[in-house]
């Protein structure tokens, strides 16, 4: 069971989740996915910390935060307000692999152990994504289609008690993670409050 009192980066990061969630991609409409006050650490808080003085020529990504489920599994959350597109796809999974690749190195683990105690939550929003089929109906037919699709597969897996996992980001189940899921924000609000 991980302590994260026994690590001074991770514990030095501690805010709430919904402090995480915030997109300020628009000063003028700042937008929280979350208002919960659960305490986690901010990830990309650590991964600044972590960089410092490694000289490196590119900064690497990072997931918005790290928490422990009420059964101690580690949780790495992305929030995504915006609409999903395939660049946005590209950066969550280098997001992923950046991560994961911080998060052994200070945890002095490997992967094989680590996986078996983490999950995977990405927050998306689900009206961006709905309205914004239109717009990109015309730009980027494809990019729709694949939303659609994810919206159709996800109420079919819905009605069967599956559940789907949209952006094509499954492939990281069993890989680095014991479990992955896409939520919409009202799904994750759900979630919070069984764990």
């Amino acid at each position: 069971m991980i302590c994260f009192d026994d690590y001074p980066i991770l514990k030095k990061h501690v805010c709430t989740l919904k402090e995480t969630s915030i997109d300020k991609h628009d000063i003028n409409n700042i937008v929280y996915m979350t208002s919960s006050g659960r305490l986690v650490v901010n990830f990309d808080d650590v991964k600044e910390e972590y960089i410092q003085g490694l000289s490196l020529s590119e900064s690497p990504k990072s997931n918005d935060a790290l928490f422990l489920s009420k059964d101690n599994k580690l949780i790495f959350v992305e929030f995504k307000n915006g609409v999903m597109d395939n660049a946005k796809k590209f950066a969550v999974r280098k997001k992923i692999y950046d991560s994961i690749i911080m998060l052994t190195d200070i945890l002095n683990v490997g992967i094989s152990k680590l996986k078996d105690e983490m999950e995977y939550i990405l927050v998306y929003n689900e009206s961006v994504n709905s309205k914004e089929k239109d717009v990109l109906e015309k730009k980027q037919a494809l990019v729709q289609h694949s939303q659609s699709f994810d919206s159709l597969a996800k109420s079919i897996s819905n009605m069967a008690n599956k559940e789907y996992i949209c952006f094509g980001v499954r492939i990281f189940e069993n890989y680095c993670f014991k479990k992955v899921h896409t939520y919409t924000e009202k799904e994750f609000e759900n979630y919070l409050k069984k764990n």
